[in-house]
């Protein structure tokens, strides 16, 4: 599954509907990578971790993007349009500030587990 994560730079005045615009932005944006087959907010997580730290808020936006599938021979031209998708993206609701966006794929080797989904569980 695919996992993004807005660390915590986002300005500290974020409304709800302002998290929600921009977690719309981003849906859209992994969305229209059509190579990744991605049909909606169900095929990914958006998260947006909360920072201990006021100072600097609103000045970077850091965006990682992980657990991309495998697509032979497409990786790189995949991950380079969905970086500039999402940053893109980002950008246009901040225009103000410095975002770093990157991109990572899945690596099982890595190790990896997860839970069986709640239809398998109810048979």
């Amino acid at each position: 599954m695919i996992v993004i994560k807005v660390w915590c730079c986002l300005p500290s005045d974020q409304s709800e509907e302002d998290l929600n615009r921009l977690h719309r932005a981003i849906v859209k944006a992994v969305v229209s990578v059509s190579d990744l087959c991605i049909k909606d907010e169900n095929d990914m997580v958006c998260l947006f971790p909360s920072g201990l730290i006021k100072y600097g808020l609103g000045q970077e936006i850091i965006v990682e993007v992980s657990g991309l599938p495998d697509i032979p021979q497409k990786n790189i031209i995949v991950r380079q349009t969905l970086a500039r998708r999402v940053g893109q993206d980002v950008s246009a609701l901040y225009t103000e500030t410095r975002i770093e966006l990157s991109v990572r794929g899945f690596n099982s080797s890595d190790g990896f587990w997860t839970s069986a989904k709640l239809e398998d569980q109810k048979t």
